[in-house]
C-alpha cells in the first residue's frame, strides 16, 4: 500500500535528448574503456575514449567556447554569434550617423569589403583585396573600427591567424554609407 501511494505521487517525466545524450556519453566515455581495458585492447579503448569525449563536448556547443584533442579543434561561440547577427534583421541605431560622415575612404572600403553577403569572417589579405588597398593601409583602419566597436576579432582555429567580422553596429553603419 505505501509503494503505491510512493508511486501514484512520483512525477514521472520524459528525458529531454539531450540528457539522453549528455547519459550516453558519459557511459562511453567511462564504463566501455573499461571493458577494453580488461580485454586488452588499448586501440579500442583509445577510441572509444576520443568517441565519448566528442559526444560531450558536442552536446555542450551552446556552452563550447574552444576545445581541442586528438587532432581536432573547435571554437564556436564568437563564430556562430557573428552568423547568427549577420543573418538577423538589423536594429536601428540612430547615435550612428555622425560616425558615418567621419569614416574615412579606406573605412567606408573595409566595412564594404566585411558587408559582402559571400562570407561572414575575413582575413586581412581578403578585406584589403576586396577594398582595394594594401595590408598597411586596411590594418588602422580595422583597429579603429575594432575600437569603437563596429568589427569583431577572432583567430582561425589551425593558424592563428586574426579574422574580422561585422557587428550589428558596423552592418548599419556600412548600410548608411553604401
Amino acid at each position: 500500500m505505501r509503494m503505491n501511494k510512493l508511486l501514484c505521487n512520483m512525477r514521472l517525466r520524459a528525458p529531454s535528448m539531450e540528457s539522453v545524450f549528455k547519459f550516453s556519453s558519459a557511459a562511453v566515455l567511462l564504463f566501455v574503456p573499461c571493458y577494453f581495458g580488461y580485454m586488452s585492447q588499448p586501440t579500442e579503448m583509445g577510441l572509444v575514449i576520443l568517441a565519448g569525449a566528442l559526444g560531450l563536448a558536442f552536446s555542450n556547443l551552446d556552452k563550447l567556447s574552444e576545445f581541442s584533442g586528438a587532432g581536432f579543434s573547435a571554437k564556436m561561440k564568437d563564430q556562430i554569434q557573428a552568423v547568427v547577427e549577420k543573418e538577423t534583421e538589423a536594429t536601428p541605431y540612430p547615435n550612428s550617423e555622425g560616425e558615418a560622415t567621419q569614416a574615412s575612404p579606406v573605412e567606408k572600403a573595409v566595412l564594404k569589403a566585411l558587408s559582402s553577403p559571400k562570407y561572414t569572417w575575413r582575413t586581412l589579405s581578403g578585406i584589403s583585396k576586396d577594398a582595394g588597398y594594401n595590408e598597411a593601409e586596411v590594418w588602422p583602419a580595422l583597429v579603429k573600427l575594432v575600437g569603437n566597436k563596429f568589427i569583431q576579432t577572432a583567430n582561425k582555429n589551425k593558424t592563428g591567424e586574426m579574422i574580422w567580422a561585422l557587428t550589428n553596429e558596423g552592418r548599419h553603419l556600412a548600410d548608411r554609407n553604401a
